[in-house]
């Protein structure tokens, strides 16, 4: 399916073509690959860095390199595009025969291989912060939430379900002087700036860090607060500071950023399923036992879906 959306002047197609530009960092391979003509690329990236009033590439004599503008905006092209064609995805199911549904609020990639590993339901995901996936599930629009950390007011409200404990791991620019080591302590990043989260988006994730680093024997410093994973990793990659995420957030595009393990004792947060106490619909419990432990129950194939925001 074909799919248009123009924003001023930009369209999908500029984006596709400066991601394949930017993975290929070569007009005449991304030509080929988007089977369209060579000039007709270079112009359409010319339109695109016009619309942005930015320089998106640098052109050497050793083939095109990305700019520190263009790596950021890589990072928003692919989210763009991910959404773009989930919501294609979503729409096309409206026209097919109608599906029992669950309404599941995540935070990317908590649930990215969930389909490819139980092929008997199909999962269509709504994607949110965790603030703002607790406000959904108790408004009804979701019907199950999965949250990390979660504080004591949202084990009273809600069900809550353990699935498992996630480490944490540093987030720096790949320049960084710790960014080629296999490991550091958690106490090397001491002298450090700190991005941290907006606590209504991303509630006590900022006191998790803390606490973090504060049994490493210090107390992190927070010069950014970000409102989403995208601007983290941006900001990371333009090193505004370095931070702590979650090891499954690498799974995210992350130019220019880079996630580096750390030494024992690992602080790590704890990723939960949060529902309704009033919800009693069986497919909670059943997606509920293959979040836990990554066997499907073999049932008829319905749908368990919802959308990505």
């Amino acid at each position: 399916m074909c799919f248009s959306y123009t924003c001023g002047g930009m369209e999908l197609r500029h984006l596709r073509y400066f991601v394949t530009v930017a993975e290929e960092l070569n007009i005449s391979r991304a030509s080929a690959r988007l089977r369209i003509s060579q000039p007709a690329v270079s112009r359409q990236l010319r339109d695109l860095e016009e619309e942005l009033g930015v320089e998106l590439f640098r052109r050497e004599k050793s083939g095109l390199k990305l700019t520190p503008a263009g790596e950021t905006f890589l990072a928003h092209a692919r989210d763009l595009l991910r959404r773009t064609g989930d919501a294609v995805k979503q729409m096309e199911s409206f026209g097919k025969r109608a599906k029992e549904t669950v309404t599941v609020g995540y935070i990317a990639p908590a649930l990215a291989s969930f389909s490819q590993q139980h092929s008997d339901t199909e999962v269509a995901l709504r994607e949110m912060p965790p603030g703002e996936q607790l406000k959904a599930l108790r408004d009804g629009r979701i019907d199950l939430a999965l949250i990390g950390n979660p504080c004591t007011e949202v084990e009273r409200e809600f069900v809550v379900t353990v699935l498992t404990r996630i480490p944490f791991q540093a987030v720096l620019p790949d320049n960084h002087l710790l960014a080629l080591r296999k490991r550091i302590a958690l106490s090397e990043l001491e002298e450090e700036t700190f991005i941290g989260f907006a606590e209504e988006k991303f509630p006590g994730r900022n006191t998790a860090i803390c606490a973090a680093c504060q049994a490493a024997g210090f107390t992190p410093r927070f010069g950014h607060h970000v409102e989403n994973l995208t601007a983290l990793l941006a900001l990371a990659a333009a090193a505004k500071g370095v931070t702590l995420a979650p090891a499954e957030v690498s799974q995210l595009p992350h130019p220019q950023a880079v996630f580096v393990p750390l030494a024992p004792p690992v602080p790590s947060v704890i990723s939960v399923a949060a529902r309704r106490k009033d919800d009693t619909n069986p497919l909670l419990r059943d997606l509920l036992d293959c979040c836990r432990n990554g066997v499907a129950r073999k049932r008829p194939r319905r749908r368990v879906g919802g959308g990505q925001d």
